[in-house]
């Protein structure tokens, strides 16, 4: 047996991330309780409405004709469109709610473990202290963060290790890999937009360390500009469609927190270093490690160490929240929540501490049955929580958490719970909703709520009225006994056209409130009305440009690695 440990140890590191996948799992697959954390109507939502479209071959890149009320708001486009569509995909493949939740979970878990496996062998951390170091970074809260409230920002974190892979060779070998660099900031890109800046500051500091330490800075820096071109290319179905959504409309941000002070590690959201409890020790262990001037460790490391510290202090309260929260600016309103900055902390912590462990050899506390321990325990305590959360689950009266802003349409908490487990998934969308305005075109600056506006004139009035999807187009249709006007829980964008009764309408056709819900002249019986969505002329080019790209990228690999295989 431990000659077969010797002989293939990739093989079973490899299975070790993919037994503590389903150990993680486990508790909610035995017991078969679901978490509807406070992000997962929303993007259940997203994935729903993706879902539709691949199931039906009618792609709607802009405007969701399945999800969000069947509104014709626009979500995914400008929030991780290619992600959207992955994501979509295991909905497909999922029979309902909780299979979708068991299924995407794991996989979560396996991308983490073999992310930051993958990165730690290209660092050249002994192979056991990888895997062990993985499977830990499996249970940290960056990852737990969308098992227990569906939180996106794990899926970023997730890869976050894997696209820091170029970073190495841009210290060692003063080289900025092209290919590399663009690609793991696409991906990032596609994925979460908060995330893919806390990517780039993550860049720049090993950069300019390597600008500063190398003799050829004009290679670096064209490495650079081509890096941020390829990058550009790769990304323009997001960037490109993005802007013109934006020069079109005027869009309601997500929402600016007012009180960014109680976000933070130090306040109300100290969890995010209790997932394990003993966390913050190893932040201790790698701060004091570093100071040991017996060591003289490489410059890797401690560009590690500082923006570890960086990104800690930056979660803290030790930065002025408070008053910040009071300028009202858009960067503050795009991080939101301070504790979003501590994800790439625990991501870079793990990193620095497996890398430390190779200077510490043989010393007490880089004994491999420490790490073991640590790692049992923090295994422990994660299978103890999902196994609470299913337990109370199942005990609660109710089927969802209901919070502010949220309506609950199915009186029957017991068949409420079983449409979780219903192959008809949009059961559960139209039970629970929420008037999350993000995005909606903003047409004045009145002081009424855009949350209320949305429920009040979308979700309360959505049952009024019937929609589908014919031909490929959003069909509302009404029946009326009078011929006025009346409001149609539908969003209206530049480019959303409108045809009612056979007639297209012009501006003047139809009024809008202050998000967009359309006002129209409806006739006596009955009404029908088609939405649709006039996508830009360049539309296809953004999609077919980064598709080009990446095989273009694709094909240069394989053929410098097959160069160096015949050399």
């Amino acid at each position: 047996m431990l000659s077969f440990f010797k002989k293939y140890p990739l093989y079973i590191q490899m299975f070790l991330i993919l037994f503590a996948s389903f150990i993680l799992i486990f508790p909610q697959l035995y017991l078969r309780g679901v978490i509807i954390g406070s992000d997962a109507i929303f993007h259940y939502n997203r994935f729903y409405d993706v879902s539709e479209q691949i199931k039906n071959g009618n792609y709607q890149y802009f405007i969701s004709m399945y999800g969000f009320q069947q509104s014709g708001r626009i979500i995914n486009a400008l929030y991780g469109p290619l992600f959207a569509y992955f994501q979509g995909i295991i909905v497909i493949i999922s029979k309902s709610w909780f299979q979708y939740q068991i299924i995407s979970n794991f996989i979560l878990y396996n991308i983490s473990g073999f992310s930051m496996l993958i990165f730690l062998k290209k660092i050249k951390v002994n192979g056991w202290i990888s895997a062990g170091f993985s499977i830990f970074f499996m249970t940290t809260y960056p990852i737990q963060y969308w098992i227990d409230q569906q939180g996106l920002s794990a899926w970023p974190a997730a890869i976050l290790p894997l696209c820091m892979i170029p970073l190495i060779k841009l210290i060692e070998e003063k080289k900025l890999s092209v290919i590399g660099t663009s690609v793991a900031i696409s991906a990032m890109f596609q994925v979460h937009v908060l995330s893919t800046i806390f990517l780039v500051m993550v860049y720049f500091f090993f950069f300019i360390y390597s600008f500063l330490t190398t003799d050829k800075k004009k290679s670096l820096l064209k490495e650079l500009i081509i890096s941020i071109f390829s990058f550009l290319l790769l990304t323009t179905n997001v960037w490109v469609n993005m802007i013109d959504v934006y020069l079109g409309n005027r869009l309601v941000s997500p929402f600016l927190n007012e009180h960014m002070e109680n976000n933070t590690i130090t306040a109300n959201s100290s969890y995010w270093v209790e997932y394990p409890k003993f966390l913050p020790v190893l932040f201790a262990v790698l701060f004091c490690g570093i100071l040991n001037k017996k060591y003289k460790f490489e410059p890797f490391l401690k560009i590690i160490v500082a923006i570890v510290a960086l990104f800690t202090i930056l979660s803290t309260n030790f930065i002025p929240w408070k008053f910040l929260s009071s300028l009202e600016n858009p960067i503050l309103g795009l991080i939101q929540f301070p504790f979003r900055f501590v994800i790439t902390s625990i991501v870079l912590l793990l990193i620095g501490l497996a890398i430390m462990m190779r200077y510490y050899k043989g010393a007490r506390i880089a004994n491999p049955f420490y790490l073991a321990i640590l790692l049992c325990l923090s295994l422990v305590q994660i299978n103890y929580m999902n196994t609470s959360k299913m337990i109370k689950w199942h005990q609660s009266d109710t089927a969802v958490n209901t919070r502010v802003n949220s309506f609950v349409f199915e009186d029957d908490e017991f068949k409420m719970k079983n449409q979780l487990f219903s192959k008809d998934k949009q059961e559960l969308l139209l039970s629970f909703q929420k008037s999350t305005p993000d995005y909606l075109p903003l047409y004045n600056d009145d002081k009424i709520s855009r949350y209320g506006t949305y429920g009040d004139e979308i979700i309360q009035k959505n049952h009024f009225f019937e929609k589908s999807v014919v031909n490929g187009k959003l069909q509302v249709t009404w029946k009326s006994n009078s011929n006025k006007s009346i409001k149609i829980p539908i969003i209206k964008y530049k480019r959303t056209n409108l045809i009612l009764n056979g007639n297209s309408l012009s501006d003047e056709d139809f009024d809008v409130n202050t998000i967009g819900v359309v006002t129209v002249n409806q006739v006596k019986g009955e009404n029908n009305l088609i939405v649709s969505y006039n996508n830009p002329w360049f539309f296809s080019i953004t999609i077919i440009i980064p598709c080009i790209v990446l095989l273009f990228f694709i094909i240069v690999t394989l053929i410098k690695k097959y160069n160096f295989h015949l050399s």
